[in-house]
């Protein structure tokens, strides 16, 4: 029987982590988890009014506010440990029907996300290089399968034109970037939440809790969990991988 302790496998006491979209709805929880869990936490966000002692401002579609914000955590706390991203940047159409997007709208959402994605880690990267790490990104179930438009009859609500191929293309970020970095102990996964409940209306929570095996729409803490295991060491040979974290919505 092996003699290693496991008291602390899930533990990030110690660790230095950045929260990217730090002031979300799944962000918060992050921060919290990740704090409660020992984790020395900057909560990284566009805004410039964080109320927190660790609050570095972060535009995640800027190259030059990326490199700045992470160049602030290494010379305060000397390294990075765990990034998580959960940055959102979208446009004011955001919620337009397909047919009523322009190419230019499409173009600059799959920039501001994905590419904000892809420049957020590979900057990771480069801080980690020396002493491994971890980064986390957020998907989606619909980075996986296809909208269920009917969650959506009746409401105002719809499922945006860019976001599947968003989603989809940072699992297959995920992937590249698992295999490129693996060499220098960095580790980077993906988590793809279900719906996560957020005050939506009425007749689209009860459609979507209908198709859950679980019966309800997700709570931000429940996708944590997820978040807060891939960080730690308890993850520490998994790299490239996706939890899909929905009430079991994916199954059907």
């Amino acid at each position: 029987m092996s003699t290693e302790s496991y008291s602390d496998l899930f533990s990030c006491a110690g660790k230095v982590a950045v929260v990217v979209g730090s002031s979300g709805l799944i962000g918060r929880e992050v921060c919290a988890a990740l704090r409660a869990g020992g984790a020395d936490v900057w909560e990284a966000d566009v805004s410039h009014a964080l109320d927190v002692p660790r609050a570095i401002p972060m535009d995640v579609t800027d190259e030059i506010s990326i490199e700045h914000a992470l160049d602030t955590v290494v010379a305060s706390a000397g390294r990075i440990d765990i990034v998580v991203n959960c940055a959102y940047p979208r446009t004011a159409d955001w919620g337009a029907d397909v047919d009523d997007v322009a190419i230019e709208s499409w173009t600059k959402n799959l920039d501001a996300q994905l590419g904000g994605t892809f420049a957020l880690c590979r900057a990771a990267a480069r801080r980690m290089k020396d002493t491994g790490g971890s980064v986390v990104s957020l998907s989606s179930i619909y980075g996986l399968i296809g909208p269920s438009w009917e969650v959506y009859e009746g409401t105002t609500m719809t499922m945006p034109s860019a976001y599947s191929a968003i989603k989809a293309g940072v699992l297959g970020l995920t992937r590249f970037l698992a295999t490129r970095y693996g060499s220098s102990g960095i580790r980077f996964n993906a988590v793809s939440p279900g719906g996560v409940f957020d005050s939506q209306a009425e007749r689209f929570v009860q459609r979507y809790e209908a198709l859950t095996p679980l019966g309800r729409m997700a709570r931000p803490r429940d996708v944590v969990g997820a978040i807060v295991f891939l960080a730690s060491d308890a993850a520490c040979y998994i790299t490239g991988q996706n939890i899909v974290v929905d009430g079991g919505w994916t199954t059907r």
